[in-house]
């Protein structure tokens, strides 16, 4: 079974998810329409992504769920019977990093990413037919070395991806038809830095992404 498109996955009390057929449902209180998912731990983080689901654990264990045409996106083996696409599952590859466990999760799009405690970054995913965002990105982790530098956060669009360092250097890849790189290029296909005009001791802190659009988290200098 193929988990509908308009479905949607909560983090609930208690760190459960709860999955509604549809937004609708779920702002009318359809409580019989809700579906707890089983199997999963205790989580700390749900994102979504054009074709379903990813949680992480307050372990940092990540799991996948979704539509199994674009089993990319899930990062883990799929099969019928055993682990089949539509319900979450561990992603292996994804346990026992060199530097810890996994601290934070995005998707957007069709790509996930992951960040270890020791800031390195992981990404998989990917549309059959499509050109990837990240060349040689597929359907495992995979570990990305972008100039050498540590990674605090990272988000996903559409068709994008934008890293901030530790530093607080921000560096993007992709699409820039809305100028959401903040680049003059129509497209990047490797990790462009984007130079900040930050003053008054302003650092960026965080980012966040829409489908085309690239947020900055700013913070003032402590006074």
């Amino acid at each position: 079974m193929l988990i509908p498109r308009p479905a949607q996955a909560l983090l609930g009390p208690g760190g459960n998810i709860q999955q509604y057929r549809s937004l609708a449902d779920l702002l009318d209180g359809h409580h019989q329409q809700t579906q707890s998912l089983t199997g999963v731990p205790k989580c700390q983080q749900v994102v979504a992504y054009d074709a379903g689901f990813a949680a992480l654990t307050v372990t940092g264990d990540v799991y996948s769920w979704g539509d199994e045409r674009y089993a990319a996106c899930l990062g883990r083996d799929v099969s019928a019977e055993d682990v089949p696409a539509d319900q979450p599952a561990l992603v292996t590859a994804l346990q026992d990093l060199p530097t810890g466990p996994i601290s934070k999760i995005a998707a957007g799009g069709y790509m996930l990413a992951a960040l270890t405690s020791g800031n390195d970054l992981y990404l998989w995913g990917g549309h059959p037919g499509r050109k990837a965002i990240v060349a040689d990105v597929a359907d495992e982790p995979m570990p990305m070395d972008i100039d050498g530098r540590d990674i605090a956060d990272v988000a996903i669009g559409e068709s994008h991806l934008v890293v901030l360092t530790v530093d607080g250097d921000v560096f993007v890849i992709g699409d820039n038809t809305n100028g959401q790189l903040g680049l003059p290029d129509r497209s990047v296909v490797s990790w462009t830095q984007v130079k900040l005009d930050l003053q008054g001791g302003r650092r960026a802190v965080g980012v966040a992404a829409g489908p085309k659009s690239t947020l900055i988290i700013v913070q003032e200098k402590a006074t």
